[in-house]
């Protein structure tokens, strides 16, 4: 009887550990792994046992945390007494839109026992959400151009994830910096871009929108070098000639007109993520000037969720 009094409060209990298969995932790939749950001093019931994917953000020195979706892993099952372990695969479909994982955007997956009467155990494993291949190989061919990542590139902005990019050599165009959103569809990949040129006798700074299409034949392995020259050349055709960029609605992309509805995989990358955030993007995270989309950001986003109620725990440190 003092056994099971001392369980209800966490004494002796059952304790879960979320194991996964790999530290990192791919966007878009399915996340797997096992949760392992060791008995405690007594027999315990168990009413659910579910993984809750968390997402913080960290901007402009707030931090703030999403519960992104809760996934159930099994209900109404037993936990046998030590030495008794037992393990309970699982497996789960990141959700499409979510972001990827930077300095300023991170994941965790918070494992929930649910025991009747009695303390839940809880555990928090940090969850790297890894670039798309066909994004990954922009990124490089970025970088293979001297186009290097700003230390903030990757922010959540009210069309989904930014990446931002300086020239680490004089590329002979006025690029001071190249900012992208990545929309992804089956048959191409299409990058929202913003460009600021230094421009005029004293060279100040002015904003371009426009937008790079790249053919899947180019995102294929063994086509670094031509995917860097392709990229490289439509940004010195545009910086060059910047008069001559054809206009660009960006509130298309977010409204879903590109791209193959229900085709998992598609749309805009962090865009599902940024929701989460609601109007906080457009408020107490962003300054005016830092978003790609302000010009366009007068939808409704709608109220900040209130704040969950849970945070990273002993995780939360070593993010």
């Amino acid at each position: 009887m003092f056994k099971k009094l001392m369980a209800k409060f966490g004494v002796g209990a059952a304790t879960v550990d979320l194991q996964l298969d790999a530290p990192g995932f791919r966007l878009g790939e399915k996340v797997t792994g096992v949760v392992r749950i060791e008995g405690g001093n007594v027999e315990q019931r168990i009413s659910e046992l579910s993984v809750v994917l968390l997402m913080r953000v960290n901007a402009r020195g707030q931090e703030v945390t999403r519960q992104v979706q809760v996934y159930p892993i099994s209900r109404q099952f037993t936990v046998q007494p030590k030495p008794v372990v037992q393990e309970i695969p699982f497996s789960f479909d990141m959700p499409d839109g979510l972001a990827i994982s930077t300095p300023a955007v991170q994941f965790a997956l918070q494992t929930k026992l649910d025991v009747e009467m009695a303390l839940d155990p809880t555990d928090f494993d940090r969850l790297d959400i890894l670039p798309p291949e066909r994004v990954e190989r922009v990124l490089r061919a970025f970088d293979r151009a001297n186009l290097r990542q700003k230390a903030d590139s990757g922010k959540l902005t009210p069309y989904g994830q930014e990446f931002s990019f300086f020239p680490a050599v004089d590329l002979g165009i006025p690029l001071k910096e190249l900012e992208v959103i990545f929309f992804s569809t089956p048959d191409e990949l299409r990058m929202l871009v913003e460009l600021d040129l230094a421009s005029g006798f004293l060279r100040r700074e002015k904003e371009y929108k426009a937008e790079i299409v790249v053919p899947n034949e180019l995102l294929a392995a063994g086509q670094e070098e031509e995917l860097s020259r392709y990229l490289l050349a439509k940004i010195r055709d545009y910086a060059n000639n910047p008069q001559a960029i054809p206009y660009v609605q960006l509130s298309a992309y977010q409204q879903g007109h590109y791209g193959h509805h229900g085709h998992r995989g598609s749309g805009m990358i962090g865009g599902m993520a940024a929701g989460l955030l609601g109007g906080m993007l457009l408020g107490e995270l962003m300054s005016p000037d830092e978003e790609m989309a302000s010009d366009d950001a007068q939808e409704e986003y709608g109220s900040e969720e209130e704040e969950a109620d849970f945070d990273f725990g002993g995780f939360d440190d070593e993010l």
